[in-house]
């Protein structure tokens, strides 16, 4: 980025945070280091740890995330001017917190292609689920239709409405693909599925597929919603499965094809867990609002969602003040977590302390996607999803201070059977 280039960024920036200040958001700081080092050096230097900023937190908040540097770099021109690595940090963190994000670059590929192929263009052979709908309100039920499916349900919105063949959850590490029914077949021995095919397609579907299988190659955990449709040639999901996934395993490379190992079958509610978003965190408190409670038990229970009130006092008075796990006694970084999740919960539960632990924010985050968990004696389960290197550079596994009493003992099992994701393992603590 030359200087030019840079004192437009830098006034490109100045703007947002003009938008910001609307919001009576005030980013000192972030103002300063702009006049001191610019916009180039500034967004560097905001997104270097790959974590959430304050400021991008209170955008959050405000449900302006468009106005991050995160957002701003990845959305606008400017995206070519930062490397890779960066950019996979933004996006990673405005995934997380189920922004739909549009990449700059693909923003001229969102105009909708032929959903049938012309006889000069391209064979269906190695083409991806081709979108059977336009942008529309989610719609419930045997209705639903596939991208309101993966929002609503999956809690895994994809890139585009227009073009995506599937979606990532960063929370639970799960990639879910929109694949055929008839690409179903037998070889080596198991039954797979065809994911990929030789590349003669310019689609943008192509690439986002080539991602999800690196990141499945990675670690991730893979699904399969399963669409059909008319004929071979046709490009148009007539229906899909609501109900399952499949389930898919290791990666198989042949004759210039990708294929995934279909180890089972996965209903649907046993995936599809609620995750805490903006979005989310307002409807349960549209929910409380409306329900008959007396005031003092409506106050309550909107102060145990956000995490404060009676119900974080009493967490930190059972754990003296500290992370159950680590000891952590700064309060900036607790978080009252729900052992039993708050949509799966009666009001009662909601209050009641013991479902629920003291936890600093990273172990918070992994025990509410349901990447680590606990046993009866405080023992900590970790996901197979999370690879030994990541739980070494996490500090995991951990245990409880304690050993759990039996109501949070009864709580912990709650969430081992019905959060955690998939099988566990225990590691040595040390080892």
């Amino acid at each position: 980025m030359d200087s030019r280039e840079n004192e437009e960024f830098t006034n490109h920036l100045r703007g947002a945070v003009a938008k910001a200040e609307k919001l009576k958001y005030r980013p000192t700081a972030f103002k300063r280091m702009l006049d001191e080092h610019g916009g180039f050096e500034t967004v560097n230097r905001v997104l270097a740890s790959g974590k959430p900023s304050d400021g991008f937190t209170k955008l959050w908040e405000l449900g302006h995330l468009e106005l991050t540097c995160e957002a701003i770099i990845v959305e606008t021109k400017w995206r070519r001017h930062f490397d890779a690595n960066l950019l996979a940090k933004a996006e990673k963190l405005l995934g997380e917190m189920r922004y739909p994000f549009k990449r700059f670059e693909d923003a001229a590929a969102t105009v909708p292609e032929p959903l049938e192929a012309s006889e000069d263009s391209e064979s269906t052979e190695g083409r991806g689920p081709d979108l059977d709908e336009q942008a529309s309100e989610p719609l419930s039920g045997p209705s639903m239709r596939i991208n309101a499916f993966f929002k609503e349900v999956l809690n895994a919105p994809v890139a585009n409405v227009r073009w995506s063949w599937g979606a990532v959850d960063e929370r639970s590490r799960s990639v879910f693909l929109r694949l055929w029914r008839m690409d179903i077949a037998d070889l080596e021995g198991s039954q797979v599925i065809r994911v990929l095919g030789n590349r003669n397609t310019k689609r943008p579907g192509w690439n986002e597929r080539v991602r999800h299988l690196e990141l499945i190659r990675g670690g991730y955990r893979a699904y399969g919603v399963v669409c059909d449709k008319d004929s071979p040639e046709a490009g148009v999901i007539r229906d899909f499965d609501r109900d399952s996934l499949l389930r898919l395993g290791r990666v198989i490379d042949r004759d210039g094809m990708a294929y995934l190992e279909i180890a089972g079958i996965a209903p649907v509610d046993t995936i599809a867990l609620p995750r805490d978003s903006a979005g989310t965190v307002a409807s349960d408190l549209r929910e409380v609002d409306e329900a008959e409670v007396s005031p003092t038990t409506r106050a309550a229970l909107v102060d145990a969602r956000l995490g404060q009130g009676r119900f974080r006092r009493e967490l930190l008075r059972r754990w003296n003040g500290a992370c159950a796990v680590t000891g952590c006694c700064v309060g900036a970084v607790l978080r009252a977590s729900h052992c039993k999740p708050w949509s799966k919960s009666d009001n009662h539960e909601r209050l009641d302390s013991n479902n629920g632990l003291m936890l600093s924010a990273n172990l918070d985050a992994l025990f509410d996607a349901g990447l680590i968990s606990f046993d009866e004696t405080g023992k900590m389960l970790v996901s197979d999803v999370l690879s030994t290197r990541e739980q070494d550079e996490l500090g995991l596994p951990a245990r409880l201070l304690r050993t759990p009493g039996a109501k949070l003992a009864g709580y912990l099992n709650y969430h081992r059977r019905h959060v955690f994701q998939g099988s566990g393992r225990l590691r040595a603590e040390g080892t």
